[in-house]
């Protein structure tokens, strides 16, 4: 492995970036331009690194950033769109002078983020060619610059050099989109021959111990040196060196050296990310160079059932980055992004980032080092035809090694994975990570997110295992479950892309797209729903979605920290994902600020390192029934919690307790999950009134909270002044008598709704019944009975999973009064429950089932209690008019009912099946 070592570092260019002291010069500023549409640039005849440019552009940047390429009118629904769009061959130029000291220097060319192929001139002679789209792209030039003035010519071609699907984050038009440029560092660097090229840095925390293995330039000739090696703490205190003697020939350019620690470290993790640096001073006749490497304590391990760092178990609970940089279009290069993105994403609770199907720049480790989020990394691998193309597996392996000598010795980064969601044959996947795990065992392998589990795999994230789903997607009204059983394999289980709840976008946004790309999909949204005489209702649209969305997040992140067997979770999403047919998913918007939604404070309490929890049968109950719930505690916390009291609490709407008391819980242990933390059972005779009821939990500083609801179990609405029926025939008939009607109908052409929002999109999965979540009217007198809140909480599962939404739009004058919200692509206006005046009479219109499984939905029961009270009273006074004709329309049962997605249809296109 040692040979491979030294065989890999210079096949791909002394791809460490170490932090040194040489001689540098800068290459940002203005370049000459030039497209190349026609791809004719390289060939004889029509060279244009033989020709002088004839356009500008700035780099670091982009075509786009340039107003480069096609001028883009287009407004794409399923994605944001580019004010220019290019691909292909795009050539920049300039001069470079090259001063006398560098003489007899080794002359590297960095360029940090090209995309994607890249090939050098200099003075109008073919160099090199590099194709790295995850780590810098590094030309030696030593023989071409020579003291004085040259010309550097580079050609980037953003095209896809192999067969790939369209979707990896990568090289994908959907986030970052398909860009052409160079980004980050820009510079030629002059360092002394033999200079120290590729570093991995190993350490044992047991016994205190650090290994290097210095891999340096090649040298023809025997060289002899001096090397200093030097380990620091942050504040610049020297805890160990050594001084070597190192001699060099053309067989020997690598050497490994241990220091031994003689005093405490500190260990490198989420809650304490100590860093540390070893210091290189490398003397030779050339002269002197000094280099520096960060890196951290920490061990990392396969468990039984968890990520083990430092003998411990560790539980990821994670995010997903999906490359998404609405202003520029490409990845940020500086640190203080990254570092207000991960500073974002630990103020949620969360201590993982899986960057799905791609590899951020430097600066991504160097923020995620210092702030202690552990990252999972990922070759731009997103394809169902693996092994096919022996070209683009080797240039698959080739990426991975870069990745592992470019970012390997950051200790944030733990996990290495081939891609996402893969298909094909699995053996190239398989032998891709053994070749890395032997390579660098400093982090853990997996051959592929989803799909296929193989022997290798150090972790497996996945929707499911064979023991059945690990995925949760959405919560239920009872929260006594968990994935154990299904969690319960060879290897720790990460479950994969959870939540996925769409919420309604927030036209507010619009303004906030200032770069290269805009939101035009919003403003076709927003056009629409004017159309449909809507657009006063989008923020409740956004908020009433976005509630339930935050809603289904509790309880998505809650049922897998009570999995004591789960490895982890990645949450899709914390922000929004802005392609793939526009995925409003996040509690965060694209930028990664904040929607309004929920706090940091309030989404930590069931998502942080110790969160208490609560297993309760259900939701709903009635008065003369008793509430129990058993709490339980998640403690991946880094100190044991002590002997002590829970407190806990029922409360109304109001704040007042109505039941209050403690409970004594033993010692709790670090880095454990227990159901056994104490048990509450709450007669709820005393609750008279119908309403929302809360449980509060504490223990210490640590607070959950979960609402109940409570209704009388025995209710007479007031009949005498309403006619109920459930035939339209006789409504129309008692409306044109002038009577107050409450028509409930469960066989109405409509859309059966359902309680969640829909999944990802609907735009990409556009299975029934497309619909983005539920607004409720609910200072309506109708509901006066029925508290409620203007979005779909858990008492509506009792109702949403029975209704019927339908068609309202041509009644232009009528809002509902409980209205699904249709997909924003369409935005159709439709309802559950409205009413109206017609005829002579008044007409309430309930659609739903009110018999199935009548006895065991106490919500459904009150909400009829509710509204026959309201139709029934002087209170009931529709404002506006609807003939009867347009009745007839929508609730003539003889038109044919439109073809429903069957739900397995949904599951297979969900597994790409």
């Amino acid at each position: 492995m040692r040979f491979l070592f030294l065989f890999i570092s210079f096949f791909l260019l002394n791809s460490t970036c170490l932090i040194q002291a040489t001689e540098r010069i800068q290459l940002s500023g203005i370049w000459r331009f030039q497209l190349d549409p026609m791809g004719f640039g390289k060939t004889p005849g029509s060279e244009l690194y033989l020709s002088k440019l004839t356009e500008t552009i700035v780099l670091p940047g982009s075509t786009d950033e340039g107003g480069k390429g096609i001028q883009n009118f287009v407004s794409h629904v399923d994605r944001l769109s580019r004010k220019f769009e290019y691909c292909g061959q795009a050539w920049y130029q300039r001069e470079v002078v090259i001063p006398e000291s560098w003489k007899g220097k080794e002359i590297i060319l960095n360029l940090e983020r090209c995309h994607w192929e890249t090939a050098v001139y200099v003075d109008g002679k073919p160099i090199a060619t590099k194709e790295r789209l995850s780590t810098p792209n590094r030309f030696n030039l030593t023989q071409q610059l020579t003291p004085g003035i040259h010309t550097l010519t580079l050609c980037v071609d953003n095209r896809l050099k192999y067969p790939m699907d369209q979707w990896n984050h990568g090289t994908t038009e959907y986030t970052q989109t398909n860009w052409n440029g160079i980004v980050g560092d820009l510079s030629l660097q002059a360092m002394n021959p033999n200079y120290i090229s590729n570093v991995k840095i190993y350490t044992d925390i047991e016994n205190k111990k650090v290994t290097a293995q210095i891999c340096f330039a090649p040298s023809k000739s025997s060289v002899k040196g001096d090397l200093l090696l030097e380990i620091k703490e942050k504040e610049g205190k020297t805890i160990a060196s050594k001084p070597v003697k190192v001699v060099l020939s053309d067989s020997v350019f690598q050497i490994e050296e241990t220091l031994n620690i003689n005093r405490p470290i500190e260990l490198w993790d989420e809650f304490n990310p100590s860093l540390y640096t070893l210091d290189f001073q490398w003397s030779t006749p050339y002269g002197e160079e000094n280099k520096s490497e960060q890196f951290g304590f920490r061990k990392i391990e396969q468990g039984k059932h968890h990520i083990r760092l430092n003998n411990h178990d560790i539980h990821l609970r994670g995010v997903l980055d999906c490359a998404v940089f609405p202003l520029t279009g490409y990845p940020a290069t500086d640190t203080d992004s990254w570092e207000k993105i991960f500073r974002t994403i630990k103020e949620y609770g969360m201590n993982h980032v899986r960057f799905h199907s791609w590899c951020p720049p430097q600066a991504a480790f160097h923020a995620a080092d210092r702030l202690g989020l552990y990252l999972q990394v990922e070759l731009p691998m997103w394809i169902k035809d693996v092994g096919k193309y022996p070209a683009r597996r080797q240039f698959f392996e080739e990426e991975m090694y870069a990745i592992l000598n470019e970012y390997g010795n950051h200790p944030s980064f733990i996990l290495m994975c081939n891609g996402n969601e893969n298909e094909g044959n699995f053996d190239v996947l398989e032998d891709l990570i053994i070749k890395g795990q032997q390579y660098d065992n400093r982090h853990l392998y997996s051959a592929s997110t989803a799909r296929t589990h193989v022997k290798a795999d150090q972790f497996y994230v996945s929707h499911l295992t064979h023991k059945g789903w690990i995925t949760v997607y959405e919560g239920k009204p009872s929260t006594d479950w968990d994935r154990n059983v299904e969690s319960d394999i060879d290897v720790p289980v990460i479950a994969h892309e959870t939540g996925q709840r769409c919420m309604y976008p927030n036209f507010a946004e619009i303004s906030k797209y200032t770069g290269v790309l805009e939101a035009r999909n919003f403003n076709v949204y927003r056009e629409r729903l004017a159309r449909n005489g809507m657009l006063h209702q989008a923020d409740d649209f956004f908020r009433a979605t976005g509630a339930h969305t935050v809603l289904q997040y509790k309880e998505v992140n809650e049922s897998l920290l009570r999995t004591s067997q789960s490895g982890g979770f990645q949450l899709l999403g914390l922000s929004d994902f802005p392609g793939q047919g526009s995925a409003f998913v996040g509690i965060l918007d694209a930028f990664w600020e904040d929607k309004g939604l929920v706090s940091p404070e309030k989404f930590r309490e069931s998502c942080a390192p110790t969160v208490l929890l609560a297993r309760m049968p259900k939701r709903v109950y009635n008065e003369n029934e008793t509430f129990t719930a058993q709490l339980g505690i998640y403690h991946f916390g880094n100190k044991d919690i002590k002997r002590g009291k829970v407190n806990w609490a029922l409360t109304d709407e109001a704040g007042r307790e109505l039941k209050k008391g403690n409970l004594s819980h033993q010692a709790i242990q670090s880095y454990t999950v227990t159901d056994s933390l104490a048990k509450i059972d709450i007669p709820l005779e005393d609750i008279k009134s119908a309403g929302k009821y809360t449980l509060h939990v504490a223990l210490g500083a640590c607070h959950n909270e979960w609402d109940i609801w409570v209704y009388p179990s025995k209710t007479e609405a007031n009949e005498e002044n309403l006619f109920f029926t459930e035939s339209w025939e006789t409504a129309r008939k008692m409306l044109s008598e002038g009577k107050q009607v409450l028509f409930v109908s469960q066989s109405v052409q409509g859309r059966k709704t359902q309680f969640a929002s829909h999944f990802w999109n609907p735009i990409m999965f556009n299975w029934d019944p497309m619909i983005v979540g539920t607004l409720i009217e609910h200072t309506h007198p109708s509901l006066s009975d029925f508290p409620t809140s203007y979005y779909a909480d858990w008492q509506w599962w009792d109702v949403l999973n029975y209704g019927t939404a339908i068609d309202l739009t041509a009644l232009s004058s009528v809002t509902p009064i409980i209205q699904s919200i249709d997909t924003y692509e369409e935005n159709r206006k439709l309802g559950i429950a409205f009413e109206i005046k017609s005829g002579k009479g008044k007409l309430f219109v309930l659609c739903a089932d009110i018999h199935k499984d009548i006895d065991k939905r106490p919500a459904m029961k009150q909400l009829m209690y509710s509204i026959k009270n309201y139709v029934g009273s002087d209170r009931f006074q529709p404002q506006n008019e609807v003939p009867t004709y347009m009745l007839d329309a929508l609730f003539d049962t003889h038109v044919q009912k439109k073809k429903e997605n069957n739900s397995s249809d949904a599951i297979n296109q969900l597994l790409n099946k």
